[in-house]
């Protein structure tokens, strides 16, 4: 009895799993709140004929944190992206942590940060954790998804 509660438990978590995963191979369209500025930052705001890393992303993750400080320390080699962190948590909370942990990427150019205050991001790019690093070519084709502050470093050999 205890084989089969394994097999069936197995099963299930292999099939939620899968589903889980991310089946978008193109970037899906989105809007959402600027941290920086006034008014809604959508896909189509994005500067064409870049790479594009979107960045889901909280405040009171460890993980994250550490993420954040390495995309900081290496941020000379993410020059030619388009790059948009969201997160679903308050503004303040927002700017604190991304001016403690990686200012680099404040009232920069190529930088956009999202407050996702209607939580669309998560239907929409379906993640399994945060933080979760999805990086989209020229053509908003899905190049790779990392997740976590070590898979983040696979990202600088895909740019």
């Amino acid at each position: 009895m205890k084989k089969l509660f394994t097999v069936v438990l197995l099963a299930l978590w292999a099939q939620f799993s899968f589903a889980q995963s991310t089946d978008i191979k193109q970037m899906p369209e989105f809007s959402f709140v600027k941290m920086q500025g006034e008014g809604i930052f959508s896909s189509k705001d994005l500067k064409k004929n870049k790479k594009t890393l979107v960045v889901l992303f909280s405040p009171e993750c460890v993980h994250c944190l550490f993420a954040m400080e390495h995309l900081n320390n290496n941020f000379d080699l993410l020059n030619d992206l388009n790059i948009v962190l969201v997160s679903e948590y308050e503004k303040a909370e927002v700017t604190t942590f991304i001016e403690k942990n990686a200012p680099k990427f404040l009232n920069n150019k190529n930088v956009e940060i999202l407050l996702d205050t209607e939580y669309e991001f998560g239907p929409l790019f379906q993640p399994t954790s945060i933080p979760t690093f999805y990086l989209y070519g020229k053509q908003n084709e899905l190049i790779a998804v990392k997740k976590g502050s070590v898979e983040v470093n696979d990202l600088f050999g895909l740019l």
